[in-house]
């Protein structure tokens, strides 16, 4: 009997999955995760990336579907997903699956509820594409390893076409043949390349997105009878050969797929900037917390970070240290470490240039050195190792090994309700909140995705 490709494994497991597979403590987490992925999508509602990529949906003037979350406005299934994603990703606020360097619910939550309107499904539907969605998702990053990131890919964006095939085809209704095709179609269309870190451009907000959207023409085209390469993934020429040049690891990966479940790895972030960089921030936090100087004390900090982070959020430093946009602001470990000794803290307040360009911050952002020093890794996490050396000769040495969400280190779910309300008080009423939430929780007992939809609508 001729062996399964990875392709087909992951079609046949998208399509034959039920919610009852998932342990209750995974989709119980998920609610959290759905929760928190609205409220940071519908904080984007007014940024400039987002009335970008809508003024481009609206001028296609495609066949109207689904909603553009937050409008009246609707598109076809490809266009609103792309624009829902960018929304969910548009302020590098979203969750992580550390382990895999990737954001899930960029992906998939956009995928599965923008099909589900359009189609009519049940939101029991919709949450079981999800869990779907979630464990493909973030198995497929996994099995690299953290690698595409080294070779300067964005994984996230590399692997968003075949976890949003395998939720858009789960919900449609699709053939193992169908999806097989469109996954290798996918292959094809995937593509998020790092750019963006030299110079803080928009491009990275769009990779969800443009992944998803690829994602409805891949299976438009299977159905058609397109046909897609089978060895997408481990081939001679398929992804992993080409863009990480082995393919170690990757068959492993999905032995265990639908008996051990990834998806209670994926944690809600508490600060809008690179995971990377969190670790960081809590350590600055906690020194002053512990040592009770503040930012006006600090002679010079040094930050210690692993091989793979440190060109991500600490080069090139003449743009690190004199950010010029939001999303260099965001991928900045000096700016993100001087903003958390100077405010206590590093929210959505603190992405403003008028920090950014503050003579105050730049000099201590001067004053901060980022050191590339393997030694500190923790493989599958985001340490940080920082020493704070005050004015008065004071020195303080933070090493905190684990990220904040990790059983380690767990989150506070106090906090991201703290944050999810935070983020939708500018738009929505306590009333209008209360309802949004509601929604999530109960939405594997709807019977379809509108009173999400409409409680969207500020």
């Amino acid at each position: 009997m001729e062996e399964k490709t990875i392709s087909r494994r992951l079609a046949e497991f998208a399509l034959s999955m039920n919610m009852e597979d998932v342990p209750e403590d995974a989709r119980k987490h998920g609610k959290l995760l759905l929760a928190d992925t609205f409220g940071v999508a519908m904080s984007c509602q007014k940024m400039p990336h987002a009335q970008a990529v809508r003024k481009t949906v609206m001028g296609m003037k495609s066949v109207p579907q689904a909603s553009l979350w937050g409008t009246d406005d609707k598109a076809d299934i490809a266009d609103a997903v792309l624009y829902n994603a960018c929304l969910i990703h548009g302020a590098d606020f979203d969750d992580t699956h550390v382990g895999g360097i990737v954001h899930p619910s960029a992906i998939v939550v956009a995928t599965a509820v923008t099909v589900g309107e359009a189609i009519g499904a049940s939101g029991h539907d919709i949450y079981e594409a999800i869990l779907c969605g979630w464990e493909i998702a973030v198995r497929l990053a996994l099995a690299a390893k953290g690698r595409f990131h080294d070779a300067g890919y964005h994984a996230t964006g590399i692997i968003a076409p075949f976890a949003s095939a395998c939720v858009a085809a789960k919900l449609m209704g699709d053939s193992a043949d169908v999806l097989t095709n469109a996954l290798g179609i996918c292959g094809s269309q995937s593509a998020a390349i790092q750019a963006f870190l030299q110079d803080g451009a928009w491009t990275k907000k769009l990779h969800p997105g443009w992944g998803g959207h690829s994602a409805i023409y891949a299976l438009s085209m299977a159905r058609g009878g397109f046909a897609g390469p089978k060895e997408v993934f481990e081939g001679k020429f398929g992804m992993w050969m080409t863009h990480l040049g082995s393919t170690d690891g990757l068959e492993e990966m999905f032995d265990d797929l639908g008996k051990v479940w990834h998806i209670t790895e994926i944690t809600a972030k508490l600060y809008p900037v690179c995971h990377m960089t969190h670790s960081f921030i809590d350590c600055m936090i906690r020194a002053i917390d512990h040592n009770g100087f503040t930012s006006d004390d600090i002679d010079s900090v040094e930050c210690r970070i692993e091989s793979r982070c440190y060109p991500i959020v600490c080069t090139p430093r003449e743009a690190k240290v004199r950010p010029k946009s939001d999303y260099m602001m965001r991928f900045s470990l000096p700016y993100v470490v001087a903003m958390a000794a100077m405010t206590h803290g590093m929210g959505a307040a603190q992405i403003d240039l008028k920090y950014a360009e503050a003579p105050a911050v730049q000099a201590l952002m001067d004053r901060i050195q980022c050191v590339d020093d393997d030694s500190k890794r923790n493989p599958g996490y985001f340490p940080g190792y920082m020493t704070i050396v005050l004015k008065d000769g004071r020195k303080f040495v933070m090493d905190q090994r684990y990220e904040m969400g990790t059983k380690q280190n767990p989150l506070d779910s106090e906090a991201v309700n703290r944050k999810l309300r935070d983020n939708l008080s500018s738009f929505y009423t306590a009333e209008q909140i209360n309802s949004i939430i509601e929604n999530v929780n109960s939405i594997d007992l709807a019977d379809g995705p509108i009173p999400l939809i409409l409680s969207l609508h500020a």
